[in-house]
């Protein structure tokens, strides 16, 4: 008994000693967790599950130790997520309800976050767009609840590339986003006929600009870190030309 004892015992620290494959998020499973969830869990190796933790409820089925088929999984703060497993990973569709009411709703592809999803936020603004390995990448649109529609690329989970911003009251502003800040040249058109052209630097109006009103007056010079700063020449329709020193977006004078 002492022999087959102590060949127990070695078999056991071999495979905790070379199996420690695993994650909380049922990544990879090892062997190892594999027979802790069996003996030590009130879930079956194989069959229905169901468990309590943190005041929340998860159900479904367990294959071989590891999440396989349909789950449900409700939170203590009322968010539900529910969506199918494979091999201890999400794989396939799922919809995820928030506590405050948001939803998304889109497939998982070992684990995560991969293809086309839909997010209905509780105020009634829908954004739609391809996840890749979790982070948004590739073409979004964005339809808000008052009307107003952002259409462009992500990369990587940032914004990045030419957008375009339409605004419930008519205002529409066009030009590229690096790494989610608004940089580069960019159009504004207002509703009333307006049209700002420059260019932006880290989310701030930075450099030269052309500011063209609807009745025909002409503004041009200089933003610093988003204000006016320098020499600007100003038209009006009647013809009159002022030049005007602007520091910090104080007008220090006019000629």
């Amino acid at each position: 008994m002492k022999t087959i004892r102590n060949i127990v015992i070695f078999i056991f620290i071999l495979i905790v000693a070379n199996v420690a494959e695993y994650t909380v998020s049922g990544l990879k499973l090892g062997i190892v967790n594999r027979l802790s969830n069996f003996l030590f869990s009130s879930c079956p190796f194989n069959g229905h599950c169901v468990i309590e933790k943190d005041g929340g409820v998860q159900e479904g089925q367990y294959v071989d130790g590891k999440k396989h088929g349909q789950w449900v999984e409700r939170f203590a703060d009322g968010g539900v997520q529910e969506g199918l497993y494979v091999d201890g990973k999400r794989h396939g569709r799922w919809v995820v309800r928030l506590a405050d009411g948001d939803v998304h709703v889109g497939p998982m592809v070992d684990g995560k976050r991969h293809g086309n999803w839909v997010v209905r936020h509780a105020n009634g603004d829908v954004a739609e767009g391809p996840m890749v390995d979790d982070k948004r990448h590739g073409d979004w649109v964005f339809r808000l609840a008052d009307g107003g529609v952002q259409e462009g690329p992500f990369v990587d989970g940032k914004k990045h590339g030419r957008w375009v911003l339409r605004f419930a009251n008519g205002d529409v502003q066009e030009g590229p986003f690096v790494n989610g800040e608004m940089h580069g040249d960019w159009v504004l058109r207002s509703a009333n006929g307006d049209v700002e052209e420059g260019p932006f630097v880290s989310d701030k109006k930075h450099g030269d600009w052309v500011l063209r009103s609807a009745n025909g007056g002409v503004a041009e010079g200089p933003f610093v870190d988003g204000k006016e700063h320098g020499h600007w020449v100003v038209r009006f329709a009647n013809g009159r030309v002022d030049h005007v020193t602007y520091r910090n977006g104080e007008i220090v004078k006019v000629e």
